[in-house]
């Protein structure tokens, strides 16, 4: 008896993206369990629209903020091996809105990732647990080469802290810290960052896992927010892959009050820790310097998921 189309069937699904400012590589081809590392999850990250038609397929379409042409081959890869696993034969079509600059060290890939394969599940039914779909956003970053363990910690958690475990989605350790409830995180984005440079290159990586230790040790003697911020700021100066205009918006967001800046890793992008009274100053400081995009986050509360069918006209408006 031939597949018949079925109705098409609509999810929404969420997840906050994040900052890394500090880390340890800890996978290999044989075993790809991603990173250790310190960072600050999101207020906002990735939505995805999943339209599907089961036994219509197997396709995908993806399009991003409105682009069609843009290779989401991050989202792509984690759609298909939900599809792949599950034996589904559906025609999905993916619409995302990344809230988030792209390719600067957000973790706007594992953002789009999680939200897509969410979204996908939900609109399928499928009864499989939140770290088992997660485990596909997680296997799509470490093939693409778009990033090493954020998908372990924003998958289910929120707030910042520290990866002192590295993990597949339900096996990673997340410790947070403390966060007054006046933090903002200022950020101001310059340009796109080919994360395969740094990753590939023998001293770089080196470089990054010696000061990554060092880093999370330091962390964990005084798990708190002031000293993830420090250890931030002396793994992106001791680093070295901070450009002259990176340099210069992090001496003008100190300079204008906030209490940390440091590169995101990896990107040509800063983030600063500021209280809310100053984040006006810092965020005019940095737009001031020339083309840059500057966003205001608050430290992220928000789990990823799907929404429910009752909330999806406020999610659209």
């Amino acid at each position: 008896m031939p597949n018949q189309p079925t109705e098409d069937r609509k999810a929404i699904a969420f997840a906050p993206a994040a900052i890394t400012n500090f880390f340890e590589i800890n996978y290999d081809s044989a075993s790809p369990s991603g990173a250790t590392g310190g960072g600050y999850i999101l207020s906002k990250g990735a939505l995805s629209f999943a339209t599907v038609t089961e036994n219509g397929g197997p396709t995908l379409t993806t399009s991003v903020d409105g682009d069609s042409a843009y290779d989401a081959r991050t989202t792509r890869r984690a759609t298909n091996l939900l599809l792949s696993e599950t034996r589904s034969r559906a025609k999905v079509d993916l619409e995302q809105q990344v809230q988030i600059p792209i390719g600067a060290g957000f973790g706007a890939s594992a953002a789009s990732a999680t939200s897509a394969v969410y979204a996908v599940a939900a609109a399928l039914g499928l009864r499989e647990s939140r770290a088992r779909l997660a485990l596909c956003a997680h296997r799509a970053e470490i093939i693409e080469q778009t990033g090493l363990g954020t998908v372990s910690v924003i998958f289910d958690a929120v707030g910042a802290g520290a990866i002192t475990k590295s993990g597949v989605p339900g096996k990673a350790k997340f410790i947070t810290v403390d966060v007054p409830s006046d933090t903002l995180i200022v950020t101001a984005f310059v340009a796109p960052f080919d994360k395969k440079d740094a990753l590939s290159s023998g001293p770089v990586s080196r470089r990054i896992n010696e000061l990554g230790h060092e880093s999370l040790i330091a962390f964990l003697s005084d798990p708190t927010l002031d000293n993830l911020a420090k250890e931030g700021e002396r793994f992106s100066s001791n680093l070295g892959l901070e450009s002259v205009e990176v340099k210069k918006l992090i001496a003008l967001a100190k300079g204008a009050g906030a209490a940390y800046a440091s590169q995101n890793m990896i990107g040509y992008s800063v983030h600063s820790l500021v209280d809310q009274d100053r984040a006006p100053k810092v965020a005019e400081a940095l737009r001031q310097h020339g083309e840059v995009r500057v966003d205001l986050f608050e430290v992220g509360s928000r789990k990823a998921g799907p929404f429910a069918a009752s909330r999806s006209s406020q999610v659209l408006s």
